[in-house]
Formats: C-alpha cells, structure tokens, sequence
C-alpha cells in the first residue's frame, strides 16, 4: 500500500493567492488517477522514480526533477511507472495572480512541464510546506508563506523568455512611478523585480531605449517639472518631493536636461501663461 499525506486548509492572501492543500505520496507501482477535472491549479513535483502525464490524450513520460501542471478545467490523468514508481509532492491553489506568477516560472497552458534548476531546493521546500502541517500552532500565515517559498524557487531559476522579460521591465517601471521620491537605485528596482541588476540593464536599455538608471532621472525631472508650474511649492521641497537629496544637483540635472534653471523655467512658464 502506498505512503500518504494530504492536508486540507484554506489560506488566502485577498484575492491574489489561495492555497487549497498539499500533499506527499511514494506511490505504488502501476498508481493511477484519473482521468479528472480540477477546479484549482495543481503542480505536481517529482522526487525520485517516474510515470506519464497524460492531457487530453497527450502522453508524457517524466522522471525525478521534473513536474507538471494542472489547470483548471483540464482532464488530466497520471500513472506511475511499473518497475520505478514515482514519489511526488502536489499544491493546489488558485488566486488571480496565479497565471503571472507560473508565467514567470515558465508556465503556462503550451507548457505543462517543468524542469527544477533549484538544485534541490524546491523539492526540499516542498516537503517543508507538508511538514509543517503536523507542527502544532502553525498557523495560515505560515502556510501561505511556505508556498511563496516553493513558488520563489520555481521563479528564480526558470529560464526567461521575451514575455517575461517585457513582464520585469513593466514591473521595473511600475517600482519606479510608486517609488521615485525616495533614495531608491539601480539595485532597489532589480531587487524588487526579482532580477539580476544586468540582466534588468540590459532588457530595459532593449525596451525602453533607455538604461533604468536614466529612465529614474528623467521621470524624476518631468514630474519636478510639472511641480514647478502646477504647485506654489518651494524648489528645495519639490527636489526633495522627487528624490533629489541635494537641491544643487537637482538644479545641475535639470539645466542639464531643460537647459535653464528649475526655477528659471518656473519664471518662464508663469509668464507665458
């Protein structure tokens, strides 16, 4: 008979992430299920031996360090191999996040499989989050923050693609808009997309024309800009408002960039108006 263990908890994060269950099976040989249709998102992770994945009549074989993903809606059924069955671990979750995020693991509804670049650790996480089930006093945050850890393993070490790059160079930008007031740099915008600063330079300078480091300044010098004619504000308030520590290096970029003086530009604009 096989070894099992499955947990039932609904833990969510608003609408953003739900987690469902997980569970950890060494299956016996031959172990099949389905086929079935899922109303949730289901991964399964394989730990050692083998099967087939079957979608829609689409066989796959996979082996330890793989793993495959359910949608929801799709008949799928999963068959353990006779001389090598497979030991797995599975999550079940939902949310309206969750297709970005499997996209930045590499998934999606042309790619059901997934190959581990962690080196271990997503297997090790992923039997972290069954454990911690059988620990007293875990509660849902806990649980919700263990599967963001078996997620983050799957996210940093799958390949990119163009779409995903174009994803990290949106989020860059969105960082940039919420943050530009404060002290914030090349490291903070890769460290809040997930990314290496390079690799951001260098799909952002694709993208955009412009490295993120420019592309900082210049929003931060349009939105003085606007402050200028649009507010009574002080210009050493309105530099420090868009992240300039120092008014004399803001009055340095923006000559630089205008070719007059923030507050020369100010004169000139309420007397055109």
């Amino acid at each position: 008979m096989a070894d099992v263990k499955e947990y039932f908890q609904e833990t969510r994060s608003g609408d953003a992430l739900s987690f469902h269950f997980c569970g950890w099976e060494k299956c016996d040989p031959g172990h099949t299920f389905g086929p079935a249709v899922r109303t949730h998102f289901l991964f399964h992770f394989i730990l050692s031996g083998k099967g087939v994945y079957d979608r829609n009549g689409l066989r796959t074989e996979l082996h330890s360090g793989q793993g495959f993903l359910i949608f929801p809606g799709d008949s799928t059924c999963y068959s353990a191999d006779l001389s090598e069955p497979w030991e797995y671990c599975w999550i079940g979750f939902n949310g309206t996040e969750v297709e970005t995020i499997l996209k930045e693991c590499g998934l999606n509804r042309e790619n059901l499989i997934y190959e581990d670049q962690s080196g271990g650790m997503l297997g090790r996480e992923m039997l972290r989050l069954v454990e911690s089930f059988g620990r007293a006093g875990v509660n849902n945050y806990s649980l919700l923050g263990q599967l963001y850890l078996c997620l983050g393993q799957m996210v940093q070490k799958q390949p990119v693609s163009g779409t995903l790059a174009q994803g990290h160079v949106k989020r860059a930008v969105e960082f940039i808009h919420a943050n530009f007031g404060y002290e914030i740099g090349v490291a903070e915008i890769a460290r809040s997309v997930g990314i290496d600063r390079t690799y951001l330079y260098r799909i952002f300078l694709q993208q955009t024309g412009r490295s993120p480091k420019e592309y900082l300044t210049e929003f931060r010098l349009q939105t003085a800009l606007e402050m200028l004619l649009g507010t009574e504000m002080p210009v050493t308030e309105i530099a420090l408002s868009c992240g300039f520590k120092e008014a004399s290096l803001f009055n340095k970029q923006f000559k630089q960039h205008y070719g007059c003086t923030p507050l020369g530009y100010r004169r000139k604009g309420l007397s055109a108006g």
